[in-house]
């Protein structure tokens, strides 16, 4: 595949960073928004926090703005503030902040975090605020984090951790959840028998699939209808933050890799792109990370810089 490479230049390090189209928004910055030809427009707001990271719905119109080792976000409709959310304190300043957005063929965008407890998603109307997983069953105790909807809405998956602390992952049938809201907290782990001892990160794949980081320096593919590895293999060194893009994934682990999934054979590195060390959801021990902004579906990602925004696009 062909790489294109692109640097657009800003005033101050880029403070977060979300894809919206053909442009990138620093909603911490105050909605500064840097189009990839060349046009930016000035921040609309300041905000008195220390928000440091933001999600956005793919139609663009609500964004979810954070702390990702703290308590407290905003949502926002069309860059308006349109209430205040929080998460509880147990451990927040240890773990990342866990939120997303996901817009439903109905139109209608739901907001997936843990309002009450660290161990209790709620899917929420992000216009109104209003439960749509209200329900009497007993979570599961289970620190959710790096929550992520599949391009499609279908699955939500929960990239966190449970005491001691060890790494895992669980994955939820969003269609069900809205229907029996207690399947939430049915809490069942992949089945990976003994393939690993934690799962440090994970991403959606093609269709059904899942793509697993184990602790034992192993990529593994999940199939969610199955239930089962598809297939595996050994990498070169720790992958972290993952974007699937068909048969590759790109690492983010110190600095971007791409690697080939069948494989884990590293065919391209961008050594001089520092992206951080993050490997698992617990962060209070690692230097601040880059902004970072994936678009699995348009094959870019993007980093932020003291500079400016490096862009890679990958080109079939």
């Amino acid at each position: 595949m062909n790489i294109e490479r692109t640097f657009i230049p800003t005033r101050s390090p880029p403070g977060s960073l979300c894809w919206f189209e053909d442009a990138l928004i620093d909603w911490s910055s105050g909605g500064i928004v840097y189009s990839l030809d060349g046009r930016v427009t000035d921040p609309s707001v300041r905000y008195a926090y220390r928000f440091d990271r933001a999600v956005m719905s793919s139609d663009g119109r609500y964004t979810v703005l954070y702390e990702v080792l703290g308590t407290k976000g905003l949502v926002l409709k069309e860059g308006k503030v349109l209430r205040e959310i929080n998460r509880s304190f147990y451990h927040a300043t240890a773990y990342e902040y866990p939120v997303a957005l996901h817009t439903l063929p109905s139109g209608r965008t739901i907001l997936a975090h843990c309002p009450d407890e660290y161990c209790r998603i709620e899917l929420e109307d992000a216009e109104t605020g209003q439960r749509l997983t209200q329900r009497t069953s007993q979570s599961p105790d289970f620190f959710h984090s790096r929550l992520q909807f599949r391009g499609d809405g279908r699955f939500l998956l929960s990239a966190g951790w449970i005491w001691h602390p060890v790494d895992s992952v669980l994955v939820f049938d969003v269609t069900r959840a809205l229907e029996q809201p207690e399947s939430l907290d049915d809490g069942e782990p992949l089945e990976t028998g003994e393939w690993c001892s934690e799962l440090h990160s994970a991403a959606f794949g093609d269709q059904d699939t899942l793509v697993l980081s184990s602790s034992e320096l192993r990529l593994g593919l999940y199939s969610l209808t199955e239930r089962r590895l598809l297939s595996e293999a050994p990498v070169e060194q720790v992958v972290g933050t993952m974007m699937v893009m068909g048969a590759h994934v790109v690492s983010f682990f110190e600095h971007p890799t791409l690697i080939e999934l069948k494989t884990g054979r590293a065919v391209e590195r961008w050594p001089d792109l520092a992206t951080g060390t993050q490997c698992g959801s617990i962060l209070h021990h690692l230097p601040a990370l880059p902004p970072l902004a994936l678009d699995p579906v348009g094959r870019r990602f993007a980093v932020g810089t003291e500079k400016g925004i490096e862009v890679v696009r990958f080109v079939p």
